[in-house]
C-alpha cells in the first residue's frame, strides 16, 4: 500500500535520503513553503488527513502541475498513518502555485508526490527466495520483481529489482567460492536517522530536534554526514557521566517532555496542573545546577 502523508520527522528523513538535505534545512524550507501558502503547517507529528473534501479539492488544483500523476489517484479515500497530532494534520500541499527552486522545490516535490500517492493504487511486488541444500547445508538467494508499480509511479522509492530464476529439483554445481567475513558494527547515525531516533525515544520535540543536531555540529561535539563524535564530544560526555550523570540521563528529559504534553493537551484545571509541573521542573533543574557548580572544577 502507499506510504502515509508526511509528518515532520518522516519528511526530514526522506529529504535526506533522496536529496541529502539536512533536517534543519528541510524544516527551514518547509517553513518558507508554509509562509508562502504552498503547504500546510510543517511542525506536526500527524500522518492524518483531517479534511477529505479539502484534500480532494487540492488534488484538482494540482492537476495543472501533475496532470498524469493525478489521473492515477483513483482511491476514494487516502491512505493515512498511525501517528496523530491534536494541533495539526499531516503535511500536505495546498494546491496554490508559486515560484520554486533549490531546496524548497525539492522539499515541495516530495510533499506533493507523497500526498498524491496516498490516493493511488497499491503496488504489486513478487518476492522470491530460492533455497539449495548441499550435504545438509542450506544456501539461499533472494530476489524481488515489481509486477505493478501502482503508487510507485508517482512517489519514487529506492528499490532494486533482482531476478532469481525458478528452480525445482536437482541442480548442477558449477563453482564453489568461500568468503571470510566478520560481524559488522551497527551503522553510524546520519542526520536523518538521529532525528528519527530522538523521536522514538521521545527526546526533544518535532520543532526542536533538527536544532539540537545543528547545535552539536556547531559546538564541534560531532562531525561528518555519517555522524562521528569528536574527541571534545566524547570527553564532555565522559566528564558529565562521571561528575553529573543526571545531565545526560534521558529519563529526566523524557519526563519533562511528557509533562509538557500534559500542559498542551489539558483542557481543564490548566492553571493548577501547569503550576505543579513547572514547580517540579524548576526543582529538578535547580538541583542539577547546584550539583554542577559544586563539581565545576572537576568537570573542567
Amino acid at each position: 500500500i502507499p506510504p502515509p502523508p508526511f509528518d515532520l520527522t518522516t519528511l526530514q528523513t526522506e529529504a535526506y535520503k533522496f536529496h541529502g538535505i539536512t533536517p534543519s534545512n528541510t524544516l527551514a524550507s518547509a517553513q518558507k513553503l508554509y509562509l508562502n501558502g504552498l503547504i500546510s503547517y510543517p511542525r506536526t507529528s500527524s500522518q492524518k488527513i483531517s479534511d477529505l473534501k479539502g484534500a480532494k479539492d487540492v488534488l484538482k488544483k494540482l492537476k495543472k502541475r501533475y496532470g498524469s500523476m493525478i489521473e492515477k489517484a483513483t482511491r476514494s479515500k487516502p491512505i493515512e498513518g498511525k501517528k496523530s497530532d491534536p494541533a495539526h494534520p499531516a503535511i500536505i500541499p495546498t494546491g496554490n502555485n508559486g515560484k520554486l527552486d533549490g531546496y524548497e522545490l525539492k522539499v515541495y516535490e516530495l510533499i506533493a508526490k507523497r500526498f498524491i500517492s496516498c490516493f493511488c493504487a497499491d503496488a504489486e511486488l513478487e518476492n522470491k527466495r530460492v533455497e539449495l541444500v548441499i550435504d545438509g547445508l542450506k544456501f539461499a538467494a533472494k530476489g524481488m520483481e515489481i509486477l505493478k508499480a501502482g503508487w510507485m509511479d508517482v512517489y519514487k522509492v529506492k528499490m532494486e529489482e533482482k531476478e532469481i530464476k525458478d528452480m525445482n529439483g536437482k541442480v548442477k554445481i558449477v563453482k564453489v567460492r568461500t568468503e571470510e567475513k566478520e560481524t559488522k558494527p551497527p551503522k553510524r547515525f546520519s542526520p536523518a536517522s538521529i532525528v528519527s531516533e530522538l523521536e522514538k525515544r521521545n527526546l526533544g520535540t518535532k520543532a526542536t530536534r533538527a536544532n539540537i543536531l545543528e547545535t552539536l555540529y556547531n559546538r564541534n561535539y560531532v562531525k561528518d554526514k555519517q555522524i562521528k563524535a569528536t574527541e571534545l564530544g566524547i570527553r564532555l560526555i565522559e566528564s558529565l557521566e562521571k561528575y553529573s550523570p543526571i545531565i545526560v540521563d534521558e529519563k529526566l528529559t523524557r519526563e519533562i517532555e511528557k509533562d509538557m504534553d500534559v500542559i498542551r493537551g489539558s483542557k481543564r484545571d490548566l492553571d493548577k496542573r501547569e503550576k505543579e509541573i513547572l514547580k517540579k521542573a524548576e526543582s529538578a533543574l535547580v538541583k542539577i545546577s547546584e550539583d554542577f557548580h559544586r563539581k565545576e572544577k572537576e568537570i573542567g
